[in-house]
């Protein structure tokens, strides 16, 4: 594992515009990786605390991204769901190796409205709705065969009709308090630049990397 590196060359100056806008940056950076062909570009990682505060991570799609609001999408009993609802503080990673960028944020969750869940959860295809039912996430499995005998049950139960929104099923709003922009540059001499709310105002300063 040692021997294991990669000296990056992609990286160039972050360039903060406006810095009481911390996100703007990010969703160039997804636009970007879209574009060059990452694999879900959306992709990022939250860590929370359990309630005996132990850290937990796991990966999430970004499904909503508004100003200065990051959103995601899950089952409202799952273990993420729960931790959240104990302690609504979070970090959260987004990485694209090809692309040589991280971004990380800190801040703050609350539960999404419901019109906001709805529009989503009705633009999902069908059988990912369906799943939405199925899946009792996070809990103990039996089986495989479980799983797609719930599939099958709800498959069922909504043919010929819509299926509707889960009574279990939402999202969360992390709102930042500090954002960190990561490019890797040569000889490990790599970007770093963070945004941090004070207060009522943002301030951006440089980091040794």
């Amino acid at each position: 594992m040692r021997n294991i590196r990669k000296d990056y060359q992609k990286g160039k100056p972050i360039v903060i515009t406006d810095k009481t806008k911390p996100l703007d940056l990010l969703e160039i950076w997804i636009n970007d990786a879209l574009e060059n062909g990452v694999t879900e570009p959306n992709a990022m990682n939250i860590a929370t605390v359990d309630s005996n505060g132990h850290p937990r991570n796991r990966m999430v799609l970004i499904k909503h991204l508004v100003n200065d609001e990051i959103g995601f999408f899950t089952n409202l009993n799952s273990d993420k769901s729960i931790e959240i609802q104990g302690h609504s503080r979070i970090s959260c990673t987004i990485w694209w190796p090809e692309m040589e960028r991280q971004v990380r944020v800190e801040g703050v969750t609350q539960k999404m409205k419901k019109d906001l869940v709805e529009d989503y959860f009705f633009s999902r295809p069908r059988k990912s709705r369906i799943a939405a039912w199925a899946s009792d996430q996070s809990k103990k499995l039996e089986s495989r065969k479980k799983l797609e005998d719930r599939f099958d049950y709800y498959n069922s139960k909504f043919e010929g009709g819509d299926v509707p929104l889960p009574p279990f099923w939402g999202g969360y709003i992390i709102t930042p308090e500090r954002v960190e922009y990561w490019e890797g540059r040569p000889s490990r001499l790599h970007e770093r630049v963070v945004i941090k709310k004070s207060e009522n105002s943002w301030k951006t300063e440089r980091l040794y990397p």
